[in-house]
């Protein structure tokens, strides 16, 4: 019986082997552990196999049944030891890995900045429109003296619906109604001056411009002849608006009369009419004498509406508007352009001065 036990303590070794290999084999699988051992214990379950068949071959035929059950036991150790070692190989899997995937970022567009506008005016009111009703105008339009064409400020302020003094071209009322101080004594809202007639206004009556500047009047002046008089009593009202006379506009050829909005984000080329463009000249005045040419100042506050030449910010201005929007100053004249297209810019000359005026009332 000897033998038999032996062989059963061989079994119980072999099996005692493959726990041992598999539990030392499951450590093996961690990335702490060194190569040569998991080697090592993979070597010793498979000489212990050997072992143990080799014993199985050298027993006595007589034992043979009891044998093929212990071989079987062997056989099934060996098994498990092999599946162990099959289990310890890097096998290819194909549980899917994470890619590296695209991210999208944000792209820069080509979308302009949000629209600013150069003057600091606040949104209009109904307050505003209400008291623009029954502000105090002064009108002085010498076009009025040309009596085969249309005025066109005295269009612009009745389709807006609004009151004012007109003196048409007569110099004297005009001066006289300066000197008034406006309705009561109180300062005019806003003081008309539309020399387009090539008349005379000049000398003096910029000096009583410049005081209805001085008690808080806005005013708008229409000028052509700053090459004769931008040395007179002009040049004060030119340097309090950041601006000086550059040229004699004259002897451009009728596509070179085109006018181009300089930033075009100002209100005046938005409230309340929109989208006007002064590129449709009409030859009204001859080319001999168009106009004047501006130039802005070093340091000047003066915001450029009107430009006669593309792409020009400082040079070849011919309207600008200056001290917060109360004044505007307009060297083209104003019956080369299109009608509809005028009457909706001195609109827009006449709404935002007052706006002006209004704001200033305010504070």
């Amino acid at each position: 019986m000897r033998p038999n036990i032996d062989r059963y303590q061989s079994i119980v070794k072999v099996f005692m082997l493959g726990v041992i290999l598999t539990l030392v084999l499951s450590a093996c699988q961690m990335p702490t552990q060194d190569s040569s051992l998991e080697e090592t214990a993979i070597a010793l379950a498979i000489q212990a196999t050997i072992n143990a068949k080799e014993q199985s071959d050298q027993a006595p035929a007589e034992e043979e049944e009891s044998t093929s059950d212990e071989s079987s036991q062997q056989t099934a150790v060996a098994q498990s030891v092999q599946a162990t070692m099959d289990a310890s190989q890097p096998t290819a899997t194909t549980e899917p890995q994470p890619q590296p995937t695209a991210t999208t970022e944000p792209q820069p567009t080509d979308e302009p900045p949000p629209t600013q506008t150069t003057s600091p005016q606040a949104p209009p009111d109904a307050g505003f429109d209400e008291w623009m009703k029954s502000a105090s105008i002064l009108v002085y339009e010498d076009m009025a003296g040309v009596y085969t064409i249309s005025r066109y400020v005295e269009e612009a302020l009745n389709r807006m619906g609004l009151d004012y003094v007109d003196v048409g071209d007569a110099m004297g009322n005009y001066k006289e109604q300066l000197l008034s101080g406006g309705p009561g004594g109180q300062g005019w809202d806003l003081i008309i001056s539309a020399k387009e007639a090539r008349g005379d206004i000049q000398g003096e009556f910029y000096v009583y411009l410049n005081d209805a500047l001085n008690v808080g009047s806005s005013v708008i002046i229409e000028e052509w002849q700053l090459d004769e008089i931008g040395l007179g009593k002009i040049s004060t009202i030119l340097g309090r608006c950041g601006v000086k006379y550059q040229d004699n506009w004259a002897y451009d050829p009728l596509d070179h009369q085109l006018l181009w909005p300089i930033d075009g984000t100002h209100p005046i080329h938005h409230q309340p009419n929109e989208g006007i463009a002064l590129t449709n000249p009409t030859g009204y005045w001859p080319s001999s004498d168009i106009g004047d040419f501006m130039r802005l100042e070093l340091g000047s506050n003066a915001e450029p509406l009107w430009a006669a030449r593309v792409n020009e910010k400082t040079n070849f201005l011919t309207a600008v508007s200056c001290l917060d929007g109360q004044l505007i100053i307009q060297t083209y004249s104003t019956h080369n352009y299109g009608y509809e297209r005028v009457v909706k810019m001195w609109q827009n000359y006449i709404y935002n001065t007052l706006l002006s005026r209004y704001q200033r009332l305010q504070n």
